[in-house]
């Protein structure tokens, strides 16, 4: 039987200012980029806390892939460009033809470093600021999760982001090298190349790749995974 659980959770970051102000003057940009569907419901959220309604008609949008394109239509916008290849490197080489010299754009991401899209943009000549507009943790089940994983309850794990892979291991504390080996006998799955890539550089690459984040192709990574 296949089961999901989630080790990490996506709650609000923990410095609000930032992702206000840019939401806040969101009418000055050229463009807004979704880099995840978490982004784009953490974007609602403001909004609705902002008391308005959607996006601003003449905002040009970006979404990483299906997925996030969809939450964006969902949330009322237009979205101009949808990555071929639903990841960082495949969003800029679908949005890069778009973009005019100096055009102003917003990245809607996570609460943490500047991302690498947000930096390739800039090399590429356009104005970037950027809406950490969410932080993702560990969630309340995530010790718990480690211990069944640690006891041979799950036969395949899937890892939606480097973080949900780190932030497991941290909420097992004195557990975690018994989770590394534990994972080591699992199934791996990755939900992308860069999720993929922080595998493999902490010595448990994926067994799997998904073609995208869309749950079918996460399905069939899956299937793959387990030989199914």
């Amino acid at each position: 039987m296949l089961q999901m659980t989630e080790t990490t959770i996506q709650v609000d970051p923990i410095d609000p200012g930032p992702g206000d102000e840019a939401i806040g003057q969101l009418a000055r940009y050229d463009w807004l980029v979704a880099t995840s569907v978490n982004g784009v419901s953490a974007l609602a959220r403001r909004l609705a806390a902002r008391g308005e309604r959607g996006l601003p008609p003449r905002l040009c949008v970006a979404a990483v892939g299906p997925a996030t394109a969809r939450a964006l239509v969902a949330l009322g916008a237009r979205v101009d460009v949808v990555a071929d290849d639903a990841n960082s490197a495949g969003l800029m080489a679908s949005l890069s033809p778009r973009l005019t010299a100096g055009a102003r754009v917003l990245v809607v991401r996570p609460e943490g470093p500047e991302g690498v899209l947000a930096a390739t943009l800039r090399g590429a000549g356009a104005k970037v600021d950027e809406a950490p507009l969410y932080r993702t943790i560990a969630s309340e089940r995530a010790g718990a999760l480690a211990d069944a994983a640690i006891a041979g309850d799950f036969s395949g794990v899937v890892f939606t982001a480097p973080s949900s892979f780190d932030l497991w291991l941290e909420a097992a504390g004195a557990r975690r090298e018994a989770l590394v080996i534990a994972l080591g006998r699992a199934a791996r799955v990755a939900i992308g190349p860069t999720t993929s890539l922080h595998l493999a550089s902490s010595g448990l690459p994926a067994d799997a790749v998904a073609d995208t984040p869309a749950e079918d192709a996460v399905g069939d990574a899956i299937a793959r995974a387990l030989r199914l």
